[in-house]
């Protein structure tokens, strides 16, 4: 048998705060596999970093496309 949650006298529970959504702009993909290639080649076409290329890329072209509007 489970044990009953304790319940506290005259005190409400908490409610989780209200989260606002938040709106990204969206670099299309072709883009930013465009820009990732580029920082692969100029790190001299070194395998293994295509993660960390295309966050970079990703990284790099957001501000210029939210400035866009």
């Amino acid at each position: 048998m489970m044990p009953k949650p304790k319940q506290t006298a005259g005190k409400p529970a908490k409610r989780p705060a209200k989260l606002r959504p938040t709106v990204t702009t969206a670099v299309p993909a072709e883009t930013v596999a465009s820009r990732a290639y580029e920082l692969f080649l100029k790190r001299g076409a070194v395998h293994g970093y295509d993660t960390d290329d295309w966050l970079t890329a990703e990284r790099e072209l957001r501000p210029a496309l939210e400035a866009e509007g």
